[in-house]
């Protein structure tokens, strides 16, 4: 009896675990066959736009199969072989190249605005709220009024000059911090790294003391991490029609920083927000977090949402992080 009930188990585990395979395998073969329609499709109604020269391909994959570790050499021999300007697919995407200076002036400034939408991959798409940051942004509205904002109170010579005496003791303690340092091994990038973090909170939202640097270094960390997913090779971007499955967690995992990153930034604007009540409007903060919410209340124009604020605190964040 026992023997039997084993020999019913076994079996019972066998058919499961080929029902999971099979399920898989089903799932991978419609993706491809959808793909291959998909594929079709377009050629038979896609508009036949003239396109520059380059090296053949496969359908579907297109150069993939042929990219090399080395692909920066392999576009220099493209670029012999087929001119000052060509064109290749990567999975579905087509992309063209440009070499000469000639052509990248025609690109970026005299044809700035038919060129000006970036390609937004998948990972950034989920890290920017749905593209609506300053970087991954469509050129639309939205757009528009986050540069008009950057550089008016972020890069203007005015903005610069107000935060120079922040600047002056965050160098000043970084030196200080070296010279105690005399007789021992020096990690200056740390140091420098410190400097420009604190600096940087500084300048958002005035932050001081152990506890914003607690803060200033879990957004730092979730920063990094976004980079790193950032730079991670994925399929989705490649094959478009495979976003929805989002094979290699890629978007999944930007999500889970981009959440992070949302509690860290709602902390320090609730807590603003607190701080404006108990004072006068006269007597608030001025620095760029303030600024921010001032465009927020503001009863004019098209006023910020709190999505566009984070997003702009994001990228402070994220440059400085690459700039390191």
């Amino acid at each position: 009896m026992a023997e039997q009930n084993n020999n019913v188990i076994g079996l019972m585990w066998e058919v499961r675990n080929n029902h999971n395979e099979l399920t898989v395998l089903a799932v991978t073969i419609s993706s491809l066959i959808l793909a291959i329609v998909w594929y079709k499709f377009k050629l038979s109604n896609g508009a036949q736009v003239p396109l520059p020269p380059g090296p053949r391909s496969f359908p579907i994959v297109g150069f993939l199969p042929f990219v090399t570790p080395d692909f920066h050499r392999q576009l220099t021999n493209m670029a012999h072989t087929y001119g000052p300007i060509f064109k290749f697919k990567l999975g579905t995407k087509l992309h063209v190249v440009i070499n000469t200076p000639e052509l990248v002036k025609v690109v970026v400034r005299d044809q700035d605005e038919a060129f000006s939408d970036r390609d937004q991959p998948f990972a950034a798409l989920s890290m920017s709220y749905g593209g609506q940051d300053i970087i991954f942004s469509k050129n639309n509205e939205n757009w528009r009024k986050l540069r008009k904002i950057s550089v008016h109170e972020m890069l203007s010579n005015k903005s610069l000059l107000a935060t120079a005496s922040v600047r002056r003791e965050e160098v000043r303690k970084a030196v200080k911090n070296v010279f105690g340092k005399i007789g021992t091994k020096v990690n200056i990038r740390d140091i420098v790294f410190a400097t420009e973090t604190s600096l940087l909170t500084r300048t958002i939202w005035q932050g001081k003391g152990v506890e914003n640097n607690k803060l200033a270094a879990e957004i730092d960390a979730v920063a990094s991490n976004m980079i790193h997913i950032l730079g991670r090779v994925n399929l989705s971007d490649l094959f478009p029609i495979l976003a929805w499955f989002d094979l290699q967690g890629v978007v999944r995992d930007m999500e889970k920083q981009r959440d992070r990153l949302d509690q860290l930034f709602d902390r320090i604007i609730e807590d603003r927000i607190e701080s404006n009540l108990k004072n006068s409007h006269d007597e608030g903060e001025k620095d760029f977090l303030q600024i921010l919410l001032n465009y927020k209340d503001e009863k004019d124009g098209t006023p910020l949402n709190t999505i566009q604020i984070k997003s702009l605190l994001m990228v402070r964040f994220i440059i400085n992080k690459i700039c390191q």
